[in-house]
């Protein structure tokens, strides 16, 4: 019970007249009417707030949506930005609107600068004056943004003095203004600013609305940048930084178009270098890169140097400097006004290629094969003057190198029947089209005996008939098919003979001679070939004899002596072929494991004169106290038999004792011999 009683309230006693009463009772009626009312009222005020707000958000997200797709349809900034002021001066009820794009140096591009006016003819003026406005840190409203990266506001344009358009402005009936950063990150790359007939209320919705849509306008700026990005990297050289192969195309596909209207010349420039296979072999990838960028960097500063004071003195034309892949360069020139400048400028980027190179703690070198094409003539496309200073830099490779050939239709005809042989070679090699022939060696005397043959290649073509090696063996040793035809002689002389030897006795068994190219023998697994082509055959290592050039030795002399002597350890016999028609063949004489050599057959044509005599008396007798047996070549007549012998040459080859034969030929003759040398 207490407890109840303490929440009890008792009602007070009444009081006083009844008419104070009851005024009392209308007076707290009253009073609580009006709170009502205005509980009323603040609700009222709070829902009519509510709505308004969302009804501004509503139309700002209507704005933002507007300006968000105009972004996103647009790669455009420029485009999108101009959309933006009108959409904001149409939703703030804003008179003017202006835009400045800022580069990366933070100046304004004049070319890019958009205004908007709801009513352009009335505010000509002010619009005028700043499409003119030259943009600088503090001064003007947009500078104050340039220099502080934050929106900037003029309340009343009257009171601000410093504002160079003031008097315009207001002349234009302006009373306000304000400017806004668009950012990208921390980079400020426009300026939007705004004029008003009337006073800018509520800044902050103001903000809060310019400030999403420059989000929105950045992200246009940020796909600008990304698609720049990636068409730079689809069209340039990663490495270098230089125009790639599709750059190169459109520009030279666009040149082409414009050679025929122009009058002036095109030309193209085609540069492999020189060496670099080496260098990248020695010093790795990485070393190869290195000079690749230096290389690029000294043909860049050449090129701008065509243009100045220093370098070309008549008028320079458009130049493209290009890396199409691996060590390949290509220049092209357009709107070329003198042929010579091709030539002048391939000079002038040899000439920066013969100071060495720093790479990787050394001193590097190479140099450059350049073929030039111009774009005169009949040529139909780009792509054929291309092809043709192809044609001229393989030239000047296989001219010796770090040589400049211009393409001529004399040459265009000699290379592309070279070309054509290759194309014949290759389909020779895919069908077995060669065969071997056999020129018998034998020990002169009265009664020459058989010692061994001489594998020669002949091509059995299908059009031409049976070609000598001086027809395809050059185009051969230039595209590198030697490598392959070489071991195809190797190995079918080896397996040939084998099979000879199983049809006679064990004494008058005879030697193969097969000749070895030079980039035949400095192949890696040369050793490795030479083994299998024993191996497979059963021929046994005596029986063959390698002939090789002083040109292996001039390329490599110490692993020239390193494969000789691996293959000599087996039993292989090996040659010094040509003898006398080289600058060193003493030095190789002595510093190389030859077993024997073989007078030139030069020197057997000429054996009439006495100085042939005197050198090929020298070699007989620089062959007896070296131990080295000698072969003379080329013996055609009687007479050159009976002079070779007298002059102590025992061992000789040629068409007066044997032309050469067809296996079946030279392997009955061998058969029929079969003789006991002499005791």
């Amino acid at each position: 019970m207490p407890g109840i009683m303490k929440h009890m309230v008792f009602p007070t006693p009444e009081t006083g007249t009844a008419d104070e009463r009851a005024n009392e009772r209308i007076d707290h009626l009253r009073h609580l009417l009006e709170r009502e009312r205005k509980a009323r009222i603040e609700a009222e005020a709070v829902a009519e707030r509510s709505w308004r707000d969302l009804y501004e958000n509503q139309v700002r997200l209507a704005l933002l949506q507007r300006i968000t797709d105009a972004s996103n349809q647009s790669s455009d900034f420029k485009a999108a930005l101009g959309i933006a002021l009108a959409e904001i001066c149409a939703h703030m009820n804003w008179d003017v609107g202006h835009a400045y794009r800022i580069d990366l140096e933070g100046k304004a591009r004049p070319q890019a600068r958009i205004t908007y006016a709801a009513e352009p003819d009335r505010f000509r003026p002010i619009m005028d004056a700043s499409r003119r406005q030259i943009l600088q840190d503090g001064g003007d409203l947009p500078g104050r943004v340039l220099r502080d990266r934050h929106p900037h506001w003029i309340d009343q344009m009257a009171e601000d003095k410093w504002f160079p358009r003031r008097d315009l402005a207001l002349e234009s009936g302006l009373q306000s203004a304000c400017a806004f950063p668009v950012l990208v990150g921390d980079e400020l790359v426009a300026v939007m600013e705004f004029f008003s007939r009337r006073p800018l209320v509520d800044k902050d919705n103001i903000l809060l609305t310019v400030t999403q849509a420059s989000t929105q306008l950045a992200r246009v700026v940020e796909r600008e940048r990304a698609r720049t990005t990636l068409l730079h990297e689809a069209r340039h050289d990663a490495m270098t930084g230089l125009p790639n192969r599709v750059l190169l195309d459109e520009r030279a596909r666009a040149a082409f178009a414009r050679l025929q209207r122009s009058g002036k010349d095109l030309a193209m420039m085609v540069i492999d270098l020189d060496g670099f296979k080496a260098v990248n072999d020695k010093h790795g990838h990485h070393a190869g890169d290195a000079l690749l960028i230096e290389v690029a960097r000294r043909f860049n500063r050449v090129v701008a140097g065509t243009r100045g004071k220093h370098g070309w003195p008549g008028p320079s034309p458009r130049i493209t400097l290009a890396r199409v892949g691996g060590d390949e360069f290509v220049i092209l020139m357009d709107m070329l006004a003198d042929k010579r400048l091709p030539e002048f400028l391939a000079n002038r980027l040899l000439a920066t290629l013969r100071e060495p190179m720093p790479i990787d703690g050394e001193m590097v070198s190479v140099g450059a094969s350049i073929g030039i094409a111009h774009g005169g003539g009949d040529y139909t496309s780009i792509e054929q003057i291309r092809r043709d200073a192809d044609l001229a830099m393989y030239e000047a490779k296989g001219a010796g190198r770090d040589r400049i050939v211009t393409f001529t239709d004399a040459l265009g005809s000699d290379v592309r029947r070279r070309m054509a042989l290759e194309r014949e070679l290759r389909e020779a090699i895919r069908e077995n089209q060669f065969l071997l022939f056999y020129q018998p060696i034998f020990c002169l005397g009265e009664t020459p005996y058989l010692l061994g043959f001489e594998a020669l290649i002949r091509w059995a073509h299908p059009t031409r008939g049976t070609l000598s090696p001086d027809a395809f063996i050059p185009a051969a040793e230039a595209s590198g098919l030697i490598v392959f035809i070489g071991d195809w002689v190797m190995r079918q002389a080896c397996t040939a003979l084998a099979r000879l030897h199983q049809q006679l006795p064990a004494h008058n068994r005879p030697f193969v001679s097969v000749n070895i190219a030079p980039q035949q023998f400095l192949q890696p697994d040369f050793t490795q070939s030479v083994r299998r082509a024993i191996a497979d055959s059963g021929l046994p290592p005596r029986c063959l004899k390698l002939e090789v050039t002083e040109g292996v030795a001039i390329i490599d002399a110490a692993r020239t002596r390193a494969v000789l002597e691996e293959i000599r350890a087996w039993g292989v016999q090996t040659s010094l072929d040509d003898f006398g028609t080289g600058y060193s063949s003493l030095s190789y004489l002595k510093n190389l494991p030859f077993d024997s050599l073989k007078i030139d057959r030069s020197f057997t044509a000429s054996i009439d004169d006495p100085k042939s005599r005197d050198i090929i008396q020298t070699i007989l007798d620089l062959a007896g106290k070296l131990g080295l047996t000698v072969v003379a070549e080329g013996i055609e007549s009687s007479e050159q038999d009976r002079m070779l012998q007298s002059m102590g040459c025992t061992f000789g080859q040629g068409f007066h004792l044997a032309p050469p034969l067809e296996e079946t030929a030279a392997f009955a003759l061998a058969a029929a011999e079969a003789p006991t040398p002499p005791a």
